[in-house]
Order: structure tokens, then sequence, then C-alpha cells
């Protein structure tokens, strides 16, 4: 009985026993595989993961007709790993070996550690940069010397190594190593890499370097770089800026002109990338997140319009002085004329359509060009169309008429008769530029014409110099235009600014001056530009700006757009802006304008001006105009420092009206 007992026991143990240890076996590989499938992975093939930033795309900049003025490119880059390089049998011998292949090819590399390349070593810029660096490794306050001794040891650097080749090794090692630590886009060994320096170093196959695409700034055109401004890694100043906003200390970031003005915009949002290394093998790279790009900022230029204004004010400045060469008879002193500036408005907008300072340099050339554009006596980096401050001659006459006619000093046909000469004051004489000849007697349309002193003299004094400047700061003159770029406010001459400036009182003589836009009035071309719009549109000012639209990368709808924005209006009947439109209509038909405008197809309303500097000194030339002359579209204000009479600049505003117009007739041109 009990035989027959256990041996069914035993057979059913023996079955029973398979069946568990495959129980054991799936929940086993079920742990392994599904549940703790990462972990064991990891484990099993030692995997490390490496987290980097991947830069956004900047954004483009185009003209207000969809033309590509800044955009980002593709460059093709040699960047390091330091994984893989530090893992590597030599890794500071394989630096330098790269660095010498680079070289070989005149391709400059990364090294921004602030130390000289030469012992006795010494600090060469800010140290701010190794502050972090200083703190993480508890260094103190080392000296140059110090901390290159530190960085033989702590990044084992042979020592057959001379100081040079173990400051080279040292200072990609230092950048390597500081990504890891404080974070930051990949290190960038170096930019713009061509096909011959890609080849030499795959070829060689060095340990942990890869060719690798970016985007970079490009600039389409050279045109505009005063407006576009320009693009560079942040300083500490900076970083204070744009450090909370989420920006890694290395980061690229506007610096000046619509690239800082719409940083925000332009900059998009990086991403970061994954690569995974197996076995310190690379076994994959994917976004953790997608970089999305900056977006596109639209411009009030025309980019053809921005081109010719450039291209005419230089020719202007250098026709000017080959006939001023010509003229020069023996013993004289050349003085050539040299800075100028041109702008072009919209009547009714305000918009920027073109906006020269002369000289100028190509967009996007001014880090590489810097010290020769710092040292240029000519100040290229200086914009003079909005920095510059010229007093306008006789171009501010229309003030001063606008003024006369709505305080009823003159009526439109009212005739003062022009004498030449003021002599009432004792020890004081202010004469018309015609003096010992006359004018006759001319009503305000032919006191433009002739732009008459006498005339203005005359109805000035009735005026005053606080109504004058009334009218004045109405159309903008000596007050900020609103541009979003940096502008000086310029001045305009009164009783209080001579107090403060030279300590005198003010006299009827420093309203004469002040009336035909000389005294202490100093203007900039752009205020020039909006007060020839101001009479244009019948006395509305509108702000100057740039901007105007920003669109997202891949949407359609505008996230901005600019609307005209009303400053001041000048009041002023309707009618007296026809007067004094009119009169600068026969300026530019049967006055100094004439030779360029007396039989231009489309009617111009013009002004020129001269303004003295010194009596042993050339003028200063001003011209200012807008056209059509019925329903007008465009303002010009033109300036040339010491570019003598400002009749010789209407050249440039007609290369202006032909580019804008484009061979329109008036008629086409006013519909």
């Amino acid at each position: 009985m009990k035989d027959k007992f256990v041996k069914p026991f035993r057979m059913a143990l023996l079955a029973a026993l398979p069946l568990l240890l495959g129980c054991v076996c799936i929940l086993t590989l079920y742990n392994l595989q599904i549940l703790n499938r990462d972990k064991y992975m990891s484990s099993a093939h030692d995997v490390h993961r490496v987290y980097s930033s991947v830069a956004a795309a900047r954004g483009d900049i185009t003209d207000r007709n969809g033309r590509l003025l800044a955009t980002t490119a593709d460059s093709h880059c040699l960047t390091l790993d330091r994984i893989l390089l530090t893992s590597s049998p030599d890794p500071n011998g394989t630096l330098l070996e790269l660095i010498d292949c680079v070289g070989s090819y005149g391709v400059p590399y990364s090294d921004t550690l602030p130390i000289s390349l030469n012992s006795p070593f010494e600090y060469t810029s800010d140290t701010s940069v190794l502050d972090a660096y200083f703190e993480h490794f508890s260094l103190g306050e080392p000296s140059a010397d110090e901390l290159m001794a530190y960085f033989r040891e702590h990044y084992s650097v042979p020592s057959d190594f001379t100081d040079r080749q173990a400051r080279l090794a040292a200072g990609v090692r230092w950048e390597l190593e500081r990504r890891t630590l404080f974070g930051g886009p990949d290190y960038i060994f170096a930019s713009d890499a061509g096909t011959d320096v890609i080849s030499a170093v795959s070829e060689r196959a060095f340990p942990g370097v890869s060719v690798v695409t970016i985007p970079v700034r490009k600039y389409v055109t050279e045109s505009a770089a005063h407006v576009l401004g320009y693009i560079g890694p942040m300083n500490a100043e900076e970083y204070a800026v744009y450090g909370p906003l989420g920006y890694p200390m290395d980061a690229v970031v506007g610096k000046d002109g619509a690239e800082k003005l719409f940083e925000q915009f332009l900059r998009g949002e990086d991403g970061q990338r994954v690569t995974e290394y197996t076995d310190g093998k690379i076994s994959a790279s994917y976004y953790s997140s997608a970089p999305k790009a900056g977006a596109t900022v639209a411009l009030t230029l025309d980019l053809e319009l921005q081109q010719t204004a450039e291209r005419s004010l230089a020719a202007q400045i250098e026709k000017t002085n080959e006939e001023r060469k010509a003229a020069l008879k023996s013993g004289e002193e050349f003085i050539p004329a040299e800075g100028g500036a041109a702008v072009v408005v919209e009547v009714g907008s305000g918009d920027v359509l073109a906006m020269v300072s002369y000289p100028g340099y190509p967009a996007g050339s001014l880090i590489e060009n810097y010290s020769a554009l710092l040292s240029d006596p000519l100040s290229p980096l200086f914009n003079r169309a909005t920095q510059g401050r010229y007093a306008p001659g006789s171009t501010f006459k229309m003030v001063t008429g606008t003024a006369a006619l709505q305080e009823g000093v003159i009526t439109p046909d009212e005739k003062i008769y022009d004498r030449g000469i003021i002599t009432e004051y004792s020890g004081y004489t202010y004469t018309c530029w015609a003096y010992p000849g006359s004018h006759g007697y001319i009503n305000v349309r032919e006191a433009l014409q002739h732009s008459c002193n006498y005339f203005f003299y005359t109805v000035g004094r009735e005026l005053g110099i606080d109504v004058i400047d009334r009218y004045a700061e109405a159309y903008g003159l000596g007050q900020p235009s609103g541009i979003e770029l940096y502008e000086d406010p310029g001045v305009l001459a009164s009783a209080e600014y001579k107090r403060s400036a030279v300590g005198e009182d003010w006299y009827v003589g420093d309203t004469f001056q002040a009336s035909i836009g000389q005294s202490y009035h100093l203007f900039t071309p752009l205020q020039l530009a909006g007060y020839a719009a101001a009479i244009a549109s019948g006395g509305e000012r509108y702000a100057s700006h740039i901007l105007s639209s920003i669109v997202p990368r891949g949407s359609k709808r505008a996230l901005v757009t600019y609307a005209p924005e009303l400053l001041s209006t000048v009041e002023a009947d309707e009618e007296y802006f026809r007067v004094i439109s009119e009169g600068m209509n026969m300026a530019a038909k049967y006055g100094s304008a004439a030779y360029v405008f007396g039989s231009y197809p489309i009617e111009v309303c013009a002004k020129t001006g001269t303004a003295q500097i010194s009596a042993d000194s050339e003028n200063n030339a001003v011209f200012i105009a807008f056209a059509p002359f019925e329903d007008p579209e465009i303002a010009v204000a033109v300036v040339v420092e010491k570019g003598g009479s400002g009749s010789a600049l209407a050249e440039v505003a007609a290369d202006i009206f032909d580019c804008w117009f484009a061979g329109r007739s008036e008629d086409e041109a006013a519909r």
C-alpha cells in the first residue's frame, strides 16, 4: 500500500518541477526584458547619455517686399566629442595634430581661454568667464602661470610638451570641460570648414572629431549695415539681461540695429540633442526637443531704393571732390566733401524706405574689420542719418513761412520788398544772399523759390523765436522721431538753449539767423526727411520706424504688425500747406534745383540749403524734397558734410525718385 502511494507523488512532483522552473524563467525574462529593460540594457552594455543644446536657426530679416537681407545658412563645422577624445590613448597629442592640420589650411579654430599663448603666461582679457570654473574646483584666484600649472596636471599634459603646446591643448580641453560642467551648446572647434579641410580631417580619423552642419548668420546684401546691425557673443553686461531668459553664457545675440532691437523674436528656441554611447561608441543620437527657428522680421526698407541711395550718395561725394580738385588753384588748400547721409520716408506712414550713412561698410563685416573701421577718421561706424547733427540752412524757411501765414503776419499773396540788407541795428547788418542785388517785391511762394533771406528775416522778426520754435517742434525738428534705432534729438535754437549753452541772452539778430535755418539749429537727416513728409501730408507728422511686421516661422499670420503713429500736427490751415508746397515746387522747377527738376517728368517739391560751418571751410550741403506735388508718396533728405551748395544734391534725390517711380508718368504716380 505504501509503495503505491509514494509512486504517484513522485510522479506528480516530477511533472510539476519543469512547470515551476518554466514559470520562474518566464518571470525573470519579463523582469529583464519588460519591467527593467532600460536599466539592465544600460548596465549590460555600459550605456551613457550625453545631453547637448542645439542652436535654433535665427529668424530672417527681409525688406518690405520680402527680399532677404539676413538669413541663416548651413555651415560645415568641426566639433569635438569630449568622451571619445578623452578615452583615446593620447588626447592632448591628438589636439595638437588637429590644430596643426586645420592651421595648414588657414582655418582658425575657437580658443577663448583668456591666457596668452606663450610663457610667462598672462591673462589677456576679462577673466569673468573663468569664475565658475575657479569656484567649481576651489582654485581661489590663481595667476595665469598657476592656472596653467593646474591645467598640466588636471588634463594630464605630457611633461615633454612645451609651454606653448600645453597652452594650445589646455585651451581646447577647457572649452570642452566647461560645457560639460556648466552647460551650453556644442563646442565648435572650427567653423566654415571647406571640403579640403573636411577631407584632410576625415582621412586622419581623429578620435572624437565630427563634421556637423550648424546654422550661421548670413547677410544676403552688403547694404543697410547701420540699420541691420550685427550679432556676436554675449558679454557680461548682456548676460545679465539675457541669462535670466534662458540664454547660455556663450550665446550669440544681436549687438546693434535690427538684430538687437528684435532679438527676442529672431532668436527662436534652442533644442536638445541626446547622444547615447554604448561601450564607448555612439549607438544613437536623437532630439529630445527639436529646435524652433526664429520669426521673420520684415523691415520697412525697400532694398532696391536703399541700394540706389547708397550708390548715388557715394557717387555725388566723389564727383564733388573730383570737381573741387580740378578747380583748385595753386596754393589753395583742398577741402574734401566728407561724410553724408540720405533718408527716404513714406508720406503718411513714417515708413523709412531707405537710410544711408556715408561712409559705411558691408553688412556683416563689422566684427572682422572692427579695428580698421574704428580708427577710420571718417567714422564709418557712426550713423549720420540718425545721429549726425546739421544746421538746416534754407531748408528751414518753410517753418518760418508756415508760421507767418498761420499767425497772420503775411497773406499768401502779400509781397514784401527785398531791400537786400537790414542796417537798423547798431554795429550789425543782415544781408540777403543776393545783396547788393535784390529780389524786388516777392510773396512767400517766390521767397521760397529764390530762397530770399530778407523776406524771412522780416517775417521772422515779427513772429519771434518762441512762435517759430512752436511750429518747428510740431514739424519734428529737434524732437525725437520715434525711430526704434538710437538717435540724437538734435537742437532747436531758443533763448533758453543759448543761455544754457553759451551763457548769453537772446537778441533779435539771433532770431534773424534762426529764421533762415542758422543760429543754433542742428537737426538729423532723419528729422529733415520727416519734416518734408509732414509738409507733404498737410502738417501731420508720423513716427519714423523701420519695423513692418514680425511673422513666426511657418506661419502666415503676423505676430506683430506696425500701425502708423501720429506724433504731432502742425496747426495751420490746409491752404497754407498748399502755398508752402507751391513755393517748393517753384524752387524745384525754377530755382536752384531747376537744372535737375526743371523738366523732370514728375512734379517735385524741393528746397536746397547751404549751412556755414566756419569762415575757412566749405559749407555743409542740405536738400529736402517730396514727390509727386499732387498726392505725395515719398519724402527725401540728403546732407553732405562740406558738400558746398545744397543744389548739387538734387541729383541724389532725382536718382531716388527715378528708382521709386520707375519710369511712371506723373498721372500714374498719383494713382
